[in-house]
């Protein structure tokens, strides 16, 4: 029995020592003296940043407010206003030198508005930052814009200019997939129409939009305004009026180009390339003015095409979006499955600054 416990003993003091021996590894926790308190929180709005436009069926929407605080030393509490009545109040932080959050305001109505966020560091340092916006249902068309397609969920194509609405053909669907919300998804056989009265120059015109390219099938129409009565004599007579915008490649580059219709002849302009895997969404701006056409990539000009005569739309009538459906399919130009967003037409040719303005809305 003695023995045993003197086994037992010896066992224990044996741990001790070796926990003794392991801890002595342990680096000692040192305090980081966290430096003075300079400077007050920095305030960054994330949403809104400019005006909103909602559908015009609608006059309320839920509304996302999205802000970021931070401070060199510690937040102490951050308050978030609109149009002078708190939203909310916040005073305690997971991490204690930032905040990053998104307020939704339900059934914000029209009209003109202030968002303001109001941070205090510990040391009493303060700090306000506001954003003045207009939630509007009502388009302001930019100078020359006589579409604009911003595609809202529920496949409402209307052109806010107007208020009017395509002839929508087969089943194009919207998709959540959208730079800002939703987005044209076009789909086999199918595309939107509309009447080019009014839509354009006399001989000058510019096509702005959003795309996200999918190479299957490996060739499309996008943009094609062309003339029936030419069609049925023969292709090449056909491509003497109207114009043609449109994409073919392979599964990792696809080429958009442009065919211009000049009434004693054609014009080409062989664009540029876009890079399939990228699954990027890329503005294209394509523009006619009386002596030359020309196409951009996200405000960089890719290609200038001469016209030896004016653009001819002898014969035209319909502007077909997301397919060279009805006049340019001899190709096989067919319906496009690639995904547009905020399709715009001027009765103008856009000069770069114009189309960086524009890509920037």
């Amino acid at each position: 029995m003695i023995n045993n416990i003197k086994y037992i003993t010896a066992g224990i003091l044996l741990s001790l020592t070796f926990a003794s021996c392991d801890e002595s590894n342990i680096d000692p926790i040192s305090k980081v003296d966290p430096g003075q308190d300079v400077s007050a929180p920095t305030i960054t709005i994330a949403s809104p940043t400019a005006d909103v436009l909602i559908p015009f069926t609608e006059t309320k929407t839920d509304f996302n407010f999205k802000f970021n605080v931070t401070d060199d030393i510690e937040i102490g509490s951050v308050e978030i206003f609109l149009d002078g009545t708190k939203l909310k109040t916040y005073d305690s932080f997971l991490d204690y030198r930032n905040l990053s959050d998104t307020y939704v305001k339900k059934d914000l109505g029209l009209g003109n508005h202030t968002f303001n966020v109001v941070a205090k560091d510990l040391s009493g340092k303060s700090t306000t930052k506001s954003f003045l916006f207009n939630l509007d249902n009502k388009y302001v068309p930019l100078a020359g814009e006589k579409l604009f397609m911003p595609v809202f969920s529920g496949n409402v194509f209307t052109n806010l200019v107007t208020g009017s609405s395509p002839t929508i053909v087969g089943t194009p669907t919207t998709s959540t997939a959208g730079r800002t919300g939703a987005a044209y998804q076009g789909a086999t056989d199918s595309y939107l129409s509309f009447p080019i009265a009014g839509l354009f120059g006399t001989s000058e015109l510019s096509v702005t939009f959003w795309y996200k390219v999918n190479a299957s099938p490996d060739r499309s129409g996008i943009l094609v305004v062309g003339n029936p009565t030419a069609l049925a004599i023969n292709s090449d007579e056909s491509r003497k009026y109207g114009f043609r915008l449109f994409r073919e490649g392979s599964a990792t580059l696809q080429t958009i180009k442009a065919n211009v219709g000049i009434g004693n002849g054609e014009s080409w302009n062989d664009g540029g390339a876009i890079t399939v895997a990228n699954n990027s969404w890329v503005h294209i701006a394509f523009t006619i003015s009386a002596t030359e056409t020309k196409i951009y990539f996200d405000g960089v000009l890719k290609r200038t095409a001469t016209l030896t005569s004016p653009l001819n739309l002898t014969g035209c009538s319909d502007l077909s979006i997301g397919s060279g459906d009805p006049t340019f399919t001899y190709w096989n130009h067919k319906a496009d499955s690639s995904l547009y967003d905020e399709v715009r037409i001027f009765n103008k040719a856009l000069t770069l600054s114009e189309i960086q303005t524009v890509m920037n809305q």
